[in-house]
């Protein structure tokens, strides 16, 4: 912990070096610590290939990072943060979110990194095996209630889960609550690969302030795709991805009480949608809304987008979600 230098220090004895050497200092601090005010989501990359978000935490000590997801790589994601003049310090770190254990979502090469710099790695008690398999260690591994209980993950940050139907273990859907210096926190919903919005993923995106979502396929080009029936099936039959209006539609109710002040779109299939397909439904269907999109890209990493508040369309309020006791209804 550096000590803060007081205008004094810089003039001590009338020594112009010690000054020049303690300006220096204090610039050297400066460079070590953060003053945010405000949440920042980078999305890395999401798709089938690999899906990473970097969020940094607010705060006025050293910067710290929470990571969604791990489907890409070291490498890919130095690489990524390069392209944007970022670099990647693991050290910043604090903890991992991970929706479920596939491989597009935690990739075995991180394995080393975790047991290295000892990542906390969070997710539900359902998902610790695949987890193991995918290789992070044991004791990295820490449980989020799959129930709607709260988890703090660390210091300042709180992390609520549902699981929704996808595949045979489903996916984890996070409300991650990240608290700000003197003002309200702030509040970030998490959904992708789901296979449907039941009522418990509705009740607990409610009144996020900004909402990632899946919008997975078209369902014209699903339909006319030189894929297998039973592919096709899995995708569409409500344990596999959302559609884009299905995605769409969710994130419309939602604002009907409480507006999101952005919506990041997650996940779009590179041969079942494309992203002027998903732009020119919402424009046309939800043109309040259109403007707040920011559409992720499988291969380069999105600009940054700064966590705000949302606005209440109602004259109070909305009320903390209440999460239903059978999750997949």
């Amino acid at each position: 912990m550096h000590r803060t230098l007081e205008p004094a220090d810089l003039h001590h004895e009338g020594s112009t070096r010690k000054s020049g050497r303690r300006q220096s200092r204090r610039r050297r601090i400066r460079r070590r610590t953060t003053d945010l005010r405000a949440p920042v989501l980078r999305i890395l990359g999401s798709g089938s290939s690999g899906n990473l978000a970097l969020i940094d935490l607010p705060g006025d000590s050293t910067p710290r990072q929470l990571v969604v997801d791990l489907g890409l790589g070291p490498r890919t994601t130095r690489s990524r943060l390069a392209t944007i003049d970022r670099p990647f310090d693991p050290q910043r770190v604090v903890a991992a979110l991970v929706t479920h254990a596939d491989q597009d979502h935690l990739r075995p090469s991180w394995r080393h990194t975790l047991t290295c710099h000892r990542w906390r790695v969070h997710s539900p008690p359902s998902h610790h095996a695949g987890l193991v398999r995918l290789g992070v260690p044991g004791a990295g591994i820490h449980a989020i209630s799959d129930h709607g209980r709260e988890t703090e993950v660390t210091p300042g940050v709180r992390v609520t889960a549902v699981i929704a139907p996808h595949d045979d273990h489903g996916t984890a859907i996070y409300r991650i609550t990240i608290e700000r210096k003197d003002t309200a926190p702030i509040v970030l919903g998490w959904a992708t690969d789901l296979g449907r919005v039941t009522p418990a993923v509705e009740s607990l995106l409610e009144g996020c302030d900004v909402i990632a979502i899946e919008s997975n396929y078209d369902p014209e080009l699903q339909a006319d795709a030189p894929r297998p029936p039973f592919l096709k099936r899995r995708i569409t039959g409500g344990h596999g991805h959302l559609s884009n209006r299905e995605a769409m539609e969710a994130v419309r109710r939602l604002a009907d009480r409480y507006e999101p002040s952005a919506i990041a779109l997650l996940h779009l299939s590179r041969d079942c949608n494309h992203p002027d397909l998903v732009r020119r439904l919402w424009e046309s269907e939800c043109p309040r809304l259109a403007g707040r999109l920011h559409i992720a890209h499988a291969t380069s990493p999105l600009p940054p987008i700064e966590l705000e508040p949302g606005r209440s369309t109602e004259t109070a309020s909305p009320p903390p979600a209440a999460i239903p006791e059978t999750l997949w209804t």
